[in-house]
């Protein structure tokens, strides 16, 4: 997926300084072979031909999609493109993608593009949400509605005038399945040449960086990089205010020992903040009594992952001073616990300064959030993009296809 605060921020400023010239979107919707981009990848590009945001591809297609924006623009309808790039381009485009691959497109008009921002909106709330594309029987489609919610109570929000689509079981369990496998979904709708194009809104990944000390800026420009949505975490509010900041990055002051019901207590902290499975954190204090309070704090909680600055050694003495204490207040350190926690943090990469920690760990914490093991792609048996089949969402057409399962990472390396 293509990031919609790009894209949005894009079209803002697209209509900002050249109010005349009309905006196209191009949307990737299925993908047979090898591609570099994924279904739900997008491009936004205008009817002078320039590329504003985004990528369908990796860099071979773009020119050539807006290049044909201005007749999708002139018509106000939408065309679907196929791109073959199994075969030498050289004679076509003036290159050879070579890419074993053929992407298929659906290039339609952006007159108000809004929406754009509200899909980042529901995203940025961290709920369930969804875009729903129609693509008709006559080589056109449009972006149809956004959900606001899930599938059996969410809202749907019309974009434009194509409101037919906008209910029915069909494509309430469409977008259950979508959903359900946080993959999108394209389904050949019956006795119709219509099909559906529905794409899951996931929300961003949220790192959590406790520790306002030497390295955490590192993590904090890496992640932003991303577009993660970072959170600086620190007892010591001078600490915290010496450390430059960018503008979108929040900062908390948590003192570890305060009551529970005090608002700066870590509790109280984390009651403000993601904690689900997009959730990350990376425990830098590198202060035994600060680590060991917000692993009691964290480990119960149900985020993605758990990293700890230290070594080995280090790390069990931790384990072991949280068990004693969510054992006083009943509860149980169980392995699902142990699983989360990765600790030494980070990839074996063998870098050491402050940037190459960072690097390593947000690199861990990219595969454990996608279930891949880290290893190197020329080694990997399997195709690279781990795509899940497109599930079947009607009890006549048999079970749902199980994604790939996770990975865990094993991590030898120590750090002081």
């Amino acid at each position: 997926m293509t990031g919609f605060r790009e894209l949005a921020r894009a079209a803002a400023e697209a209509t900002s300084a050249r109010p005349d010239v009309p905006l196209a979107l191009a949307t990737l919707v299925q993908v047979d072979g090898s591609s570099y981009r994924q279904p739900g990848a997008r491009l936004l590009v205008d009817a002078e031909g320039r590329v504003l945001a985004g990528a369908i591809s990796g860099g071979c297609l773009e020119g050539d999609v807006a290049a044909r924006a201005a007749e999708v623009c002139a018509t106000g309808r939408g065309v679907r493109l196929m791109y073959d790039l199994r075969a030498d381009l050289e004679a076509i485009w003036g290159f050879g993608a070579a890419c074993d691959g053929i992407a298929h497109l659906l290039l339609e008009p952006l007159p108000d593009p809004r929406w754009l921002a509200d899909v980042e909106a529901i995203r940025s709330r961290r709920g369930s949400g969804a875009v729903l594309t129609v693509l008709d029987g006559h080589g056109g489609g449009s972006s149809c509605a956004v959900l606001d919610g899930d599938a059996a109570s969410g809202t749907w929000r019309p974009i434009g005038n194509q409101v037919h689509w906008i209910s029915g079981p069909e494509l309430m369990e469409c977008t259950r399945a979508a959903q359900r496998t946080g993959h999108p979904l394209l389904h050949d709708v019956r006795d119709d040449a219509a099909a559906l194009f529905i794409e899951p809104l996931v929300a961003p990944i949220a790192l959590h960086v406790i520790g306002a000390g030497r390295g955490a800026d590192a993590f904090v420009q890496i992640a932003r990089a991303l577009e993660w949505e970072v959170t600086v975490i620190d007892h010591r509010p001078a600490v915290l205010a010496e450390l430059s900041l960018p503008p979108d990055v929040a900062t908390h002051v948590a003192r570890y020992g305060a009551s529970l019901n005090d608002s700066e207590s870590l509790n109280g902290v984390l009651a403000t903040l993601p904690h689900d499975g997009r959730t990350a954190v990376a425990l830098l204090s590198h202060i035994f009594d600060v680590d060991s309070a917000w692993l009691t704090a964290l480990l119960p909680l149900p985020v993605a992952y758990i990293g700890v600055l230290g070594s080995r050694k280090r790390a069990g003495q931790l384990l072991d001073a949280v068990e004693v204490a969510l054992g006083a207040n009943g509860t149980a350190l169980t392995d699902r616990m142990r699983h989360r926690l990765h600790a030494p943090i980070g990839l074996d990469l063998g870098g050491e300064s402050p940037a190459s920690i960072a690097l390593s760990a947000i690199a861990e914490i990219e595969a454990v959030i996608h279930g891949r093991p880290a290893g190197f792609l020329r080694e990997r048996q399997s195709p690279i993009h781990a795509r899940t089949p497109t599930p079947r969402v009607f009890e006549h057409e048999g079970p749902i296809v199980p994604t790939e399962c996770d990975v865990g990472i094993d991590d030898h390396r120590e750090r002081d």
